[in-house]
This record gives structure tokens, sequence and C-alpha cells, in this order.
């Protein structure tokens, strides 16, 4: 299963477009194609019963990358901007960054990316 055209497609009515076109890989979910918080919600519920799998919304909030960088201060260590880019085969997170940017410009890439993971880490189990 292409996971990411399959997100895409989940996303289609939940974000209020008309087609999986006007949805792309690279397109931010919050500052490109307008998701809120109750989007998260129902975006969450769609994943966990189209694929099977939980997604913890600090997952996507970054949260969970607590411990590998982000200081009391909130903002992204030079260490944890590249351990980011790295896990989500991206260059759009830098030091300094906080976690509301982060937000921002987390992508539907990126969410296919965690997705993916967590189909991995199921089957391990």
């Amino acid at each position: 299963m292409d996971v990411e055209y399959k997100l895409r497609e989940l996303l289609v009515p939940v974000l209020g477009k008309n087609s999986i076109d006007e949805i792309k890989p690279e397109d931010a979910l919050v500052r490109d194609l307008g998701a809120e918080s109750i989007d998260f919600v129902e975006i969450l519920y769609l994943i966990e019963t189209t694929f099977q799998v939980k997604i913890k919304i600090r997952e996507i909030t970054m949260t969970d990358y607590g411990a590998d960088g982000l200081p009391e201060d909130g903002r992204v260590t030079p260490e944890l901007a590249v351990k980011l880019n790295k896990d989500f085969d991206d260059d759009r997170y830098k030091e300094g960054q906080s976690v509301a940017d982060i937000m921002q410009i987390f992508s539907v890439h990126n969410l296919a990316t965690v997705v993916e993971r967590k189909m991995k880490e199921e089957t391990r189990s």
C-alpha cells in the first residue's frame, strides 16, 4: 500500500479539499493546507482505522523528541534539527525553531513517514 497516497486521499474531506491533487506530499498540514487542532483529532482517527496503527498527538507535535534535544526553552537544538531532518528525509527543520514553528511546517510526507514507521513497529511486535 502506498501510505502517502492513501493518506492524501484521507485528508481530502478532512481539510475541505475537492481532490487529492490539491494535497501534495510536501505541503505543510497547518501552513499550506489549513489544518486546525480539531482536524488532527479526525486525522489521527482515520489513520488508526485505515492503517490499524495508533499515533499519539505528541508524535506529530514533536514533543516525543523532547529527550533528544528540545531544551526547556522549547527550541530545536542543532542536534535535534539534524535528527528531525534525517528521520523525515527533509531539510526544513532548523536550529532555534519552536514546537509551534515545527507544527506549522510538518508536512503530509512527514506524517506518512510516522505512519510507515508505526506500521513497521506493529509488524515487529
